[in-house]
């Protein structure tokens, strides 16, 4: 709610919390959702200020300003000790757009007697984890997405007779199928990871596990390290758990192929893509190519295939690869590409639209991170709603490490650079690399578990508890006009009864990543339901204290700054499109009226563009 002047002159605008709860067309969790945060404007005849609205809170309380609203504003004094989580929000929704900001927080002295305690601005990318990049993400899958889809900019969808599409029943793939068959296929990715559509060479493969909805192949190049036991194994998670929560987490298959089945093929093409000595190597990918026609790509294989990377313990085709590290690592890439697949043919294949109309980087990247979280819950039979702390995660530690661990890694980069993420990627929309696309998937990921715990239907869940996997499923197709990005997330939320506008959204969301599970008063719209953020991290700082992001018990940046007459702080900070930076005011006893100012860094007012607005939480 925007604000204006009652009874004009000087009169003061104080401010508490008005609560709306919208109906909803899939109810919700608790039966209610999370309230949407707005400000009654009061008046006060007892009180004047020229300074803008005065926040007249109680603990719990929440009110989010906008626009010129934002300019200026007051926190009421207090008789007693308060606490206030504070998010300066720029819900701009251009891709990598910035505003420089200054916030200033002042006392009532005067001026000449306040002392000045400036907080210092925190970097927009701490040196330290800029330095480690190409340890810790890898540029090649990066190019390799941008590569195929420049490659298929033109390409002609593969599409089902008459619109039709549904896996072929167990039956068929059973008499089409039998281990030890020989099958061929065309690879399009070179070693640079280019997609060169006429194809690079013929890849023989081997039927070495068969089940009703996954078949696993070998490259006959790689063959040999891996037993079958051990493929057999394998293939019971991925019948078990990767296949029935990724399908109705976000849809059947096309079964473009009529065989019934995805293919898993362990193959040294994906080996090769990574240079020895690399510090990180890709691990496995979906390759769109396969849902294109073969006229308009003539290398397409047309059917449902996911390449992993082969076991390789000798090194023949680039660094050595366990056959034990091969397996393992491939029920994480299944469930992670088998959503991009899934994705790809619910707009492409199924939806009709070209591919052009695959998912904006970011999200996309969230809904697969949130496809190897809902298969980690179901192989470790925890249901999503339940608040799950660190040694509930880790008491099945192989689980934790393949589904969950690289997630919370994703989100705490993230959380240690909010306002510098690039939340929607590059100017183009792209994926950015590095550091910048661990903390841009983990904005998703933590955006989208958000999301899915405060408005997910009650019950009938496939994990249990809410029936979560509705949400991800639309968000997967993209709707009937096959949405994107930012205009996808608002046409999902509308339909649940949640605010359909993205800087209501970004205003819900954005006291979550600071007050999830902290002591003193929040509203339910502030907690992230499945996961304690703040445990699940102070275990991992005690696990890997001296690694980025777990050198402190809790991740988040924040400035804290104390309440009391002589205030008198100045922060300097950048914010990206849809990012908000945190600050923290307190005060251990009663505190005075304390003025805040927000700007430009040049002293300006903040630009209408920046979408700018404040979001503040009374906890206590």
């Amino acid at each position: 709610m925007r604000f204006s002047d009652l009874g004009g002159g000087n009169s003061v605008r104080t401010l508490t919390l008005g609560v709306m709860v919208a109906g909803f067309s899939y109810g919700c969790s608790d039966g209610t959702g999370p309230a949407v945060a707005s400000c009654a404007a009061l008046s006060s005849p007892s009180q004047t200020s020229p300074s803008g609205p005065t926040l007249a809170l109680s603990p719990g309380q929440i009110c989010t300003l906008h626009g010129a609203d934002a300019a200026a504003l007051l926190i009421e004094s207090s008789p007693t000790a308060a606490q206030y989580i504070v998010v300066i929000q720029s819900a701009s929704r251009v891709p990598s757009a910035r505003v420089s900001l200054r916030l200033e927080a002042k006392g009532p002295l005067p001026s000449a007697s306040r002392v000045s305690n400036a907080v210092a601005t925190v970097p927009v990318t701490p040196p330290d984890l800029q330095a480690r990049a190409e340890e810790i993400a890898s540029q090649q899958e990066l190019r390799f997405r941008a590569n195929a889809r420049a490659a298929l900019r033109d390409a002609e969808p593969l599409r089902l007779p008459n619109g039709e599409h549904g896996r072929a029943p167990a039956s068929l793939v059973r008499a089409q199928l039998a281990l030890g068959d020989t099958m061929v296929f065309t690879n399009t990715v070179t070693a640079d990871l280019e997609v060169e559509c006429a194809g690079i060479h013929d890849v023989v493969t081997v039927v070495r596990a068969l089940g009703s909805s996954f078949g696993i192949i070998e490259d006959v190049e790689a063959a040999g390290p891996v037993t079958a036991s051990e493929y057999a194994a394998l293939l019971d998670v991925l019948e078990n758990s990767v296949f029935p929560v990724d399908t109705t987490y976000f849809g059947a298959p096309a079964d473009l192929d009529n065989n019934g089945i995805v293919w898993l093929m362990f193959t040294p093409v994906v080996n090769r893509v990574t240079r020895r000595g690399s510090a990180t190597r890709v691990s496995g990918f979906f390759n769109p190519s396969d849902l294109s026609s073969p006229a308009s790509c003539a290398g397409s294989n047309e059917g449902e295939i996911l390449y992993v990377v082969a076991a390789d313990p000798s090194g023949r085709f680039s660094d050595p690869v366990l056959a034990s590290f091969a397996t393992t690592r491939a029920i994480g890439v299944a469930a992670h590409e088998l959503e991009h697949l899934i994705a790809a043919q619910r707009r492409v294949t199924i939806g009709g639209g070209s591919f052009a109309d695959l998912e904006d980087s970011w999200l996309s990247e969230g809904l697969a991170h949130s496809a190897e979280t809902a298969v980690g819950l179901r192989v470790s039979g925890l249901p999503p709603g339940q608040n799950l702390g660190f040694g509930e995660l880790t008491a099945n530690s192989e689980a934790f490490d393949s589904f969950h661990f690289a997630n919370f890694r994703r989100a705490g980069f993230h959380l240690l650079d909010t306002n510098g993420t690039m939340a929607l990627g590059t100017a183009s929309g792209a994926d950015p690399g590095g550091v910048s696309s661990l903390e841009m998937r983990g904005f998703s990921w933590l955006l989208l578990r958000w999301l899915v715990d405060q408005y997910a239907p009650a019950g009938g869940g496939l994990l249990g508890g809410a029936a979560e996997e509705l949400i991800y499923r639309d968000l997967a197709s993209g709707g009937p006009s096959r949405a994107r990005g930012v205009a996808n997330i608002e046409r999902v939320a509308a339909g649940l009864g949640a605010p359909g506008e993205w800087s209501t959204l970004l205003a819900l969301y954005g006291l979550a990543p600071a007050a999830d599970d902290l002591a003193g008063a929040t509203a339910r719209s502030t907690q992230v339901t499945t996961f304690q953020l703040r445990d699940a991290y102070a275990g991992l700082n005690q696990q890997s204290s001296a690694e980025d992001p777990f050198k402190n018990s809790f991740p988040l940046v924040s400035s804290n700054i104390s309440m009391s007459e002589s205030t008198n702080v100045g922060v300097d900070f950048d914010v990206l499109a849809s990012t908000g930076r945190y600050f923290v005011f307190e005060s251990p006893g009663p505190h005075p009226r304390i003025s805040l100012t927000l700007k430009t860094s040049s002293g300006g007012a903040v630009p209408g563009s920046a979408e700018a607005q404040f979001v503040v939480l009374r906890t206590r």
